[in-house]
Formats: structure tokens, sequence, C-alpha cells
């Protein structure tokens, strides 16, 4: 039986069994030759590895199931509709694989496996030294293994051993700056044409782990023992440094997904114990942090790499954990093709890392954020501090997030502040911001200059914030859904959301107000309007001098009634004092008295922040990757929900009566 779980009970007679898979054979064959839909057995079939395996109860499985048979479905139908296959140029199949791989579980088997064998765009040109086999792009790698051990039994004999072939070739040394044949001088693009390497050279977290798990898996099943054990010390040294100084690429709604398909490659099929429990402890670590930011499946910030993605299943985090997660009227359409790694694998996050992704904690909560450089963990690096320090409040009824640093200027994707609210419609609503220019880029830069005006900092205090920006000049704007109403009064822009509200009050700033003209505009770009249709933007602009920017209040019930007394509460009682504004100071205070205080400095841990007249110590806050902190005096909670000590090896979650501790020692 191998690894693959088949699924019938095997306390069942040999005879009943075989009867009953020739049945279903049969059954299968008519199914796919008449109807041309895909034909569900009770489970999804996966790989069942032996432990270390975190247990789920049957009914997290059963829902699991049924949202992975909905993906599926959905994947191959769209798959028939634009015809099976798609082009193999460079690393096109990071799209093509992973339909085609939904389509082998769960759709027309024999003609996806024929178009997983057809040959590569560039077997002669680039991938002659690999039995013409693509094992090069690093997004065509994480499919491409999946592809070997998935089905591998189901090739051709000739393809299969084609593959095992060119993997022995491939990982006969490393293959990372391999000088390749192909190799015709310096010059752009990524592949080995220029870059003169026998596999993707390119670095990002994400792309990293689809190498380092493919060079792996492949030089332990080819037998190539030096290959195998240098990049073992490679994986072993990435959990060694996630479980001390985080992940590098750290909340990333664009990519944070595509980090989980390497690792779940690597624990489905490593035969070593010991880089399966590593694979285990990396899934366990980056299910946890996106459980921190996941939210009925959408994905709130601060984020590095945000890609300024539109409400829920923006990017791969929320529509990757979304199979986990679940907690959302809405169903996924936006696929990653990533989606079939996880349906397949025998992997299930823990159960206290689920509690916390659905938020069945004690709220109000706060928790504190250490982030670290971004080759942090991808090149261990257990000397460099902190670079970006985050709050994280969780409401009741929404979440909010941002970092001291802000949004970073320049050519940089960190958002740096984001809310999300409930919604029961669309499970929640994202309002993001930025003191730039341009709704496109409410969320960070994306690496293009002129989208944030300049330095910015956040102050925040549970439900409170502040937010300033240089220069004084700059334009505001923010971005959100049509159904969140927006009105002015006594001086405050106020949000309407189903449940939550939140009150801008500007600082040396116009009055935020709805601007139908871009609104307009953005709506009618051809190639942006679809992301962000039933959208608004509320738009300001900054008064001139060195400083301006916003104070945020939001409320919920109990703590005001219903909005009506939230507007006259913030009206009567909240205020903010600008007398030190021209040193880049400022002060809220709350419509329930709590305050939050911004001293506006160049380097981020020069920033003053004073949270209910309480200066805010960063050095501190530096020693936690992450922390929980009581309201009554802003320390560390004896009982967190979440913390992991900064270079301590050890990460603890307690929800949902459920508590888990991954170690890496």
């Amino acid at each position: 039986m191998n690894r693959r779980q088949h699924l019938m009970n095997r306390a069942t007679p040999v005879r009943t069994k075989i009867f009953l898979l020739w049945c279903g054979l049969l059954l299968f064959q008519f199914q796919i030759h008449w109807t041309r839909v895909p034909l569900f057995a009770q489970d999804i079939p996966r790989i069942v590895p032996q432990e270390p395996r975190n247990h789920w109860p049957s009914e997290w499985e059963s829902e699991f199931q049924e949202r992975g048979q909905r993906v599926l479905q959905a994947q191959c139908a769209a798959n028939r509709a634009a015809g099976l296959g798609g082009r193999t140029y460079f690393e096109n199949e990071k799209r093509a694989y992973g339909y085609l791989l939904a389509h082998v579980v769960a759709g027309d088997r024999d003609t996806a496996i024929a178009e997983l064998q057809r040959e590569d765009a560039q077997a002669k040109e680039w991938h002659s030294a690999t039995a013409g086999i693509d094992y090069y792009a690093c997004f065509t790698l994480k499919h491409q293994i999946r592809k070997y051990f998935l089905c591998g039994e189901l090739f051709a004999p000739e393809y299969k051993s084609r593959m095992f072939a060119g993997a022995k070739a491939w990982t006969a040394q490393d293959p990372l700056n391999r000088p390749h044949p192909a190799f015709k001088g310096n010059g752009p693009g990524w592949g080995p044409d220029a870059r003169n390497s026998w596999v993707d050279i390119r670095n990002t977290e994400n792309l990293f782990l689809m190498r380092v798990s493919a060079v792996y898996l492949m030089a332990e099943e080819t037998g190539n023992a030096q290959t195998r054990d240098q990049y073992k010390k490679i994986l072993l040294g990435y959990a060694h440094a996630l479980y001390r100084v985080g992940m590098g690429e750290w909340d990333s709604e664009n990519y944070h997904g595509h980090s989980l398909s390497p690792l779940l490659n690597l624990y489905d099929f490593a035969k070593d114990q010991e880089v399966r429990a590593a694979a285990k402890a990396c899934l366990d670590y980056m299910c946890a942090i996106g459980a921190v930011k996941y939210y009925r499946g959408a994905f709130n910030g601060p984020g590095n790499r945000d890609y300024n993605h539109a409400q829920p299943f923006g990017g791969s985090a929320a529509n990757m954990l979304w199979l986990y997660f679940g907690d959302t009227p809405l169903a996924n359409t936006r696929f990653e093709s990533d989606e079939v790694h996880a349906l397949t694998s025998g992997y299930r996050p823990p159960a206290a890392v689920v509690h916390l992704a659905r938020k069945n904690f004690p709220k109000p909560v706060e928790i504190l954020a250490s982030k670290p450089v971004y080759t942090a963990s991808t090149k261990p690096d257990l000397t460099s501090p902190p670079e970006s320090f985050e709050t994280h409040f969780f409401g009741r009824t929404y979440q909010f997030g941002s970092l001291v640093n802000g949004t970073s200027p320049g050519q940089t994707a960190t958002n740096g502040w984001k809310i999300l609210l409930a919604d029961e419609k669309r499970g929640a609503l994202a309002i993001q911001g930025v003191p730039g220019p341009d709704p496109r880029f409410a969320g960070s830069a994306r690496y293009e200059r002129g989208k944030v005006a300049g330095e910015n900092r956040c102050a925040q205090y549970r439900n409170v914030g502040l937010w300033l920006a240089q220069p004084g000049d700059a334009p505001w704007v923010w971005l959100f859904p049509d159904s969140i109403q927006v009105e002015a009064q006594g001086g405050v822009t106020f949000l309407r959301g189903e449940q939550t509200w939140i009150a801008l009050r500007p600082i040396h700033l116009s009055q935020p107000a709805v601007d139908k003209k871009w609104t307009q505009q953005l709506l009618a770009d051809e190639k942006e309007g679809a992301s962000w249709a039933g959208h608004h933007i509320v738009a300001a602009k900054g008064q001139g001098g060195e400083y301006c920017g916003i104070a945020v209040e939001i409320g919920e019930a109990p703590d005001h009634a219903d909005y009506a007394a939230f507007v006259r509460a913030v009206l009567a009682t909240s205020r903010v004092d600008l007398s030190g504004l021209a040193d880049g100071v400022v002060e809220y205070t709350g419509s329930q008295g709590q305050t939050v205080k911004l001293a506006f400095d160049a380097v981020v841990q020069e920033t003053g922040v004073w949270r209910n007249d309480q200066r805010h110590d960063w050095a501190d806050h530096a020693k936690y990757v992450y922390q929980t902190v009581t309201e009554k005096d802003n320390a560390r909670d004896s009982a967190p929900l979440i913390e992991q000590e900064w270079l301590g090896g050890k990460l603890t979650i307690r929800a949902g009566g459920e508590i888990f501790v991954g170690e890496v020692k």
C-alpha cells in the first residue's frame, strides 16, 4: 500500500476490498466517460505519514474535505473550459501543473496524466542535461515534486525513468550555481542562460523553500548522499532559525501560501525522520503565525510583501489557510493552484492553531510582535536585532494591526496599517490606507517609488492609534467596500460597518471624504478595475508644515450600545493634543479615556510611543517575537494567547481550551 491512504477500512476482507475497488473503477470510468465531471469518494486520497502528526476531531476533517471537494470541482471545471495543459516555458507550470494534479485527483485522470508527461518547451534548450525534465524554475519545482511522488506510479515507465534519471543528474552535486551548459553570459532574465546555475537562484523565502525542499527530496530519492546531507543541514538550519527569530518573509499576504506548499512536499515525502519532523515544525509555525492574521477568509496586516490585495481571498495566505481554518460564509474562488498540495497531504495544523485562526479565545486581547530582517531565516541570522515592531489587537468583531515603522516608502512592499471588520455576507471587510496619492497602493508601495509620500510612524494602544507622515502636505487615501458607510460630524469622519465603527480624526489634514472622481477613475481602469469593484475611496490632503496624519478609534458593542452611541461618545469625549505637532508629537484620548501618544523620530527605536501614559520600552518589546500583553499595565500575560521569546526556540499558543508548544532545540 506504500504510504497512500486507500479509501477502505483495513479490517475489510481482501475479497471484499477487491470487489469494491473493481466496482469503484467501473463507476469512475462510466462517470468520466459520460458526464465529464469529477467523481469523489468519501474522502480525497491523501498521503498519511507516520508520526509526527497533529490529530483533528472528525468534524474538522469533514469540513476540510467538503471545502477541498468544492475547490477541486471548481478547478477541474475551470481547467476543462480553458483546455487542459498550458505553457511549460520557464515557470508557467506554476499554474498548469497544480490544476492538472487536481484533475488527477478528481477529474479526467488519463488526460491529465498525459498532459503532465508532455515534453517541456525547453527540454532540449535548458534541460538536456536532466533528461529533458524541468528541474530549474522554483515555481515549477514545487509541483514537479508532488507530480513525481504522487503520480509516478501512473506515468509511463519510460517517463518515470526519465524523471528519476534527470533528478539523479541534477543532484549529483549541488545544483545551485553549478555551471550550466546553456549559459550564454550574464544578462536579463532568471533562466540558466543568464544565471549560470542548474537551479533557480532567486532567494525570496517562498522560492528558497521550493528549491531546497526539491533538491533534498530528489537527492534522497536518487541516492545522492552528499547533496542530500548538504540540504538536510540547510533545512534543519532553517527550522532552527524560524523558532528563534521568526520568518523573514513575514505574514506576506501574497506569498505565505506559497511557502506552505514545498514544506508539505517535504513532510509527505521525506524518508529521513529528522527532516520530516523539521518539516512539521515549520508547517506548525507557519500555520500558527498565519492564524494570527487570518480572519474569516481574509488576512490582516501588517505584512511584508503585501501586494495590495482586496478583501477576502486576496492572496495566497488566506487562500491556502482557508482550507484548514474555514470560518467564513464564502467559498474561495481565487485559486493559487497550490490547493492540491494541502488536499493530498496528511498534514493538519495543531488544534490550538485552528482555534487561534477562528478566534476561539477571550477577547479583546492584544499582542506585540517583533519582525526580523528579510533574510533572517533563509540565511540563518541570529545576530541581527528585530527590524519591525508590530501591535495587533483582537476586538470582538475586528482585528487592528500596525507597525511603528509605518508603511515603508520607496521600493518596498511592507504594509504598516490595516483593519478587518466582521461581515455577515463576506466574512470580513478590509480597510486599508496610506499616506500616498494612489489607492491602488493602499497596502504598500510594491516596489514602486512615489506611492508612499515619505517616512511615517504609527502608535497603537489596543483600539486607538495615531499615524503621522512626512511631509506635512502629503496626500492620504483609504480604500474599502461600498457597504461601509461614510459620514462626517464635528470634524470627525465616521466609518460604519455591520458591527464595528471607526472614527478618523484628521491631524493637520483636510477632512477625509469620499472622492468620487478617484473612485470612478479606479473602477474604469481596465487592468485594475475588476479587483476593486464595489469599493470606494476616501481621500484627504495634508495642510503643510512638517507633519500630517490621522487619529483612529474603533468601537463595538458592548463598549458602546450602538453606532449612534459611539458617535456621541467620540464627539463628546475624545480629543487630540496637537500642541507638540511641530516637533512631531501628538496625543489622542479616546472616548473611554484610553490614551496613545506618538513622538516621531527618523530612527524607529527612537520613536516615542506612550500607551495609557506609559512609555513603551522597545528593548523589552524586542525580547519577544510574540508576546501577549495585559490591559491593566501593558505587562506580559502570564498565560499568553501566543508567546515566543527572541532566540528562545519555542512557540506557545493557548486557544479554544487547547495548548500547543512547538520547540526546535
